[in-house]
């Protein structure tokens, strides 16, 4: 009796639509008479598909797909590539998600003959993801014969790979047709009637087919195999429906050990793209209970990204630069139109050019991926090597600890971590320290006094061009006295209209300039002259780079309370004369 094994990986949004829509393959598979078992997100972990996997004929994975080549990785990269995305730690969310790529897929236990089939993935199919280039056809090869390898190694003879379409198909092919594998997926209701096979680099003897949706690109289906049947596939079946799926192992733990984690710190400011240190605060006798080889996850959620920086009005249009990527990979699962109700789809009808296209593949969120870093041990704790987000903004630092292999420990101990709140700047960027509110009277004198850091990696002042007469030491001279500082500029704001007064600016001293470093600065303000509700805008300009906030850096907001000014006390009569005699 043939095993078939359903595996849906966290996609956010997405889950529970690829949960119907692995629920109509598993469907199609009971009424076939298979033994079917169900490996669902959020408690899709390694350990338990692993698990599932054994003597499976059969296995179906919908979820977020990562390989190569791609724009993160000069070279491929096993732990993490071409194979599945799944829950690190199980029973927590649909959307964080860990790659466990070939290396781990090479210890998976399929039956004689068996089939995987890839729902939804970038990558797989030779794609890549949405907004990026899929590059040549020589790519997109190398794409599927890489993603493939690693279940082709672990005794698969096809590895099917669908970008938009659900599962439902194959599974009722496999098991109700004596059709190969190859005849199965040329009449697949996506069939494009671009297909073209080349010999596979990565696994000798096996045919690697892509069908584009033209024969310039949209690479969306693909199938490497060597010549397996149906009829094969179920003759090699090792599943018996009388014995239940045991379940998944138990997850391991070091909660029970006594292990203390302090406040984690980053070693350099963050700045965005950059590298740094994390330190996991832990005491010496801590850190003889985590196993050797231990690692650490990173996973940044984005609370609130800075917005773009606003274009200079004389500079022409172009392109802005792509961020730089991390060093992990942040692909992607694509969405399915509504599933049909027969478990067999229909096959699609030809769409008119002047219909609009229908964006099937979409990128996933920020600060889903979990990024694995070998840990350090130090008098300080664990440490080990992140990079901050390529985005400015402000962030959720999330660490987790994994066992040397690179799975998760369980729930109980990630809870021993505390996440941190990290303000990610930008390479030109401010940080204030300022009163959220205050309360004057009008038109008194309001002094107030803001500190400010330098929160980039770029100075704020300004060098004069020199002029071109003078060298050697009259040059160094005039340098020295030639920087011009950046000021710190407060803005009376009224929703009501009323009268404010005008802009008030600080010149700050040159060596707050450099990054890094910071003053605190008075500025003598005086209150607007009409009681009311005001906005006290703070913000630096920049001889170098301008407005400060214009580039992305939030102004700080005083909230300004003004009440009236107190009535001026009555002039005393003058006295009357005395005009007796």
């Amino acid at each position: 009796m043939p095993k078939v094994v359903l595996v849906v990986g966290p996609v956010g949004s997405l889950t529970a639509s690829y949960r119907s829509q692995a629920d109509k393959a598993a469907a199609a598979a009971a009424a076939a008479g298979a033994q079917v078992v169900k490996v669902y997100s959020p408690d899709a972990t390694w350990p338990a598909v692993q698990r599932a996997a054994e003597g499976a004929s059969i296995v179906v994975y919908l979820g977020h797909g990562n390989g190569w080549p791609s724009r993160y990785r000069d070279a491929l990269y096993p732990p993490t590539q071409n194979g599945f995305g799944l829950n690190p730690v199980a029973g927590v969310d649909d959307s964080t998600h860990q790659y466990f790529g070939e290396a781990f897929i090479d210890d998976l236990d399929l039956a004689p003959n068996a089939v995987v089939v890839l729902s939804h993935l970038c990558y797989a199919s030779g794609n890549t993801e949405p907004g990026l280039s899929e590059g040549t056809a020589d790519l997109a090869v190398q794409r599927v014969d890489n993603y493939a390898a690693g279940f082709l190694r672990a005794g698969a003879r096809a590895v099917v790979a669908e970008g938009h379409m659900g599962p439902a198909y194959y599974v009722k092919s496999l098991l109700t047709t004596g059709l190969t594998i190859e005849q199965i997926w040329n009449r697949s209701p996506t069939a494009k009637g671009h297909a073209f096979g080349v010999a596979s680099v990565r696994s000798p003897g096996f045919t690697a087919r892509l069908d584009p949706d033209k024969a310039t690109g949209g690479y969306f289906r693909s199938l490497v195999s060597a010549g397996v049947s149906a009829s094969a596939m179920r003759a090699g079946a090792t599943g018996n429906a009388g014995t239940p799926y045991a379940g998944p192992p138990a997850q391991p733990s070091l909660a029970s050990l006594g292990l203390r984690f302090g406040t984690p710190s980053l070693q350099a400011l963050p700045i965005a793209g950059t590298g740094t240190h994390l330190t996991l605060a832990l005491a010496k006798a801590g850190l003889k209970t985590v196993p050797k080889g231990a690692q650490v996850g990173v996973r940044w959620d984005p609370i609130l990204l800075d917005p773009e920086p606003a274009p200079s009005p004389a500079a022409s249009p172009s392109p802005a630069p792509s961020a730089a990527p991390s060093p992990t990979p942040t692909p992607s699962a694509s969405p399915e139109p509504s599933p049909s109700g027969s478990p067999e789809p229909s096959p699609t009808p030809d769409s008119e050019a002047s219909v609009p296209e229908v964006e099937l593949v979409v990128p996933e969120q920020v600060g889903s991926v979990v990024t694995l870093a070998t840990v350090r041990s130090t008098a300080n704790g664990l440490v080990l090597d992140v990079r901050y987000p390529g985005a400015p903004g402000l962030y959720r630092l999330v660490p987790t600890l994994h066992t040397p292999s690179g799975v998760a420990y369980d729930a109980a101990t990630q809870a021993l971590l505390t996440p941190m709140i990290v303000r990610v700047a930008g390479p030109v960027a401010v940080a204030y320290g300022a009163p959220t509110s205050l309360a004057v009277t009008a038109s008194s004198a309001a002094p107030l006094a803001v500190r400010v850091v330098n929160a980039g990696s770029e100075a704020w002042d300004a060098v004069a061009t020199s002029p071109t007469e003078l060298a050697g030491e009259a040059l160094l001279t005039w340098l020295r006295t030639s920087r011009v500082p950046a000021q710190l500029v407060a803005t009376w704001v009224s929703a009501q209209g009323l009268p404010v007064p005008a802009p008030v600016s600080a010149v700050l001293d040159l060596e707050a300039s450099v990054p890094g470093s910071g003053l605190v600065v008075q500025l003598d303000l005086t209150a607007p002259p009409a009681a009311g509700e005001y906005l006290l805008l703070l913000d630096i300009v920049s001889p170098a780079h301008g407005s400060l906030s214009a580039l992305g850096s939030a102004p700080a907001l005083v909230r300004v309370s003004v009440s009236p000014a107190p009535a001026a006390s009555p002039e005393p009569a003058p006295a009357t004369p005395d005009t007796r005699d």
